[in-house]
Formats: structure tokens, sequence, C-alpha cells
């Protein structure tokens, strides 16, 4: 792939970054133009194929770049609540944790989804006439039992 300019990296990288296609040549090529200008001359970047390969490139590595911070995050807060649950003090200061201490564990655990409640389904594959027969016998034995009782449920 040939090396592109630094007008045009720093294109690629404001478009990797989440800008417009426009805003991203206003930014990289300083241009206080028209809008119309900007719009289709960072179109036309984007459609050059080895700047479109480079914002592929730059936007696959901040993936792997958040996936890889979000696995730390996680492997620091279970160390750490580890550390605290085992020992009962932190494992940097050797200290007990204070609560502002846990509150920041807590609140990072969080932001990567360590602490999530788990909601379990069952899915009971009836039929509309398995359910009203099913309700007929619940009636049938309530109104049995209550006949026990000396009440009628009609």
């Amino acid at each position: 792939m040939a090396k592109l300019t630094p007008k045009q990296e720093a294109f690629a990288q404001a478009v990797a970054g989440g800008q417009s296609y426009a805003d991203s040549y206003r930014a990289a090529y300083n241009s206080t133009g028209k809008d119309s200008t900007a719009h289709s001359e960072g179109s036309r970047l984007a459609r050059n194929p080895q700047i479109s390969a480079r914002v592929e490139a730059l936007t696959e590595q901040k993936g792997r770049a958040l996936a890889r911070k979000a696995v730390t995050d996680r492997e620091l807060v279970v160390g750490k609540l580890r550390a605290w649950v085992t020992d009962g003090l932190d494992p940097t200061t050797g200290d007990e944790p204070t609560q502002q201490m846990l509150t920041a564990a807590q609140l990072l655990g969080r932001s990567v989804a360590l602490f999530t409640d788990k909601l379990e389904q069952t899915v009971d594959d009836r039929t509309a006439d398995d359910v009203a027969a099913e309700i007929e016998r619940r009636l049938a034995q309530a109104n049995a039992n209550s006949d026990r009782e000396g009440s009628d449920l009609h």
C-alpha cells in the first residue's frame, strides 16, 4: 500500500474517529470553503482505496484496543476484589479498602459489564388447547376442593 500524505492520514484519522467526511476534510485540509466543496472533496477522498483501507485499519485497531482495555479493566477489578475478599487488604497499598475504593471498583466493574443481572427464561411450548385443558383441570380441582369445604366457586 502506498504511503498516504500527511493530510490524507489526518483525514483517515478523523473519519476513523467518527467525524463526517466533510468535517474530516475541513480539519485535515484546513478548509474554510463552501459546504458543498467540503462534502464533495470528503466523499472523493473516502472513495480512494488507500484511504478507505487506512480508515478500516484504524477502526479495527480502535476496536481491538477497546476490547483489550475492557479485559484489562475487568482483570483489575477482579484482582482487587479477590484480594480484598481473601486478604482484606488492598494489594497496592496494603491497607484495608476504603468505601471510596470499593465504590470505584464497583463503578469500573459496571463499566465493563462485570456485574450484570442474569435473567433465565424457560420456554414452555404449549398449544392453546394444552393451556385450555390445564385451566379446565385447575378449575375442576378448585371446585372439588371447595365442594369438600362446603362452598361453590360458580
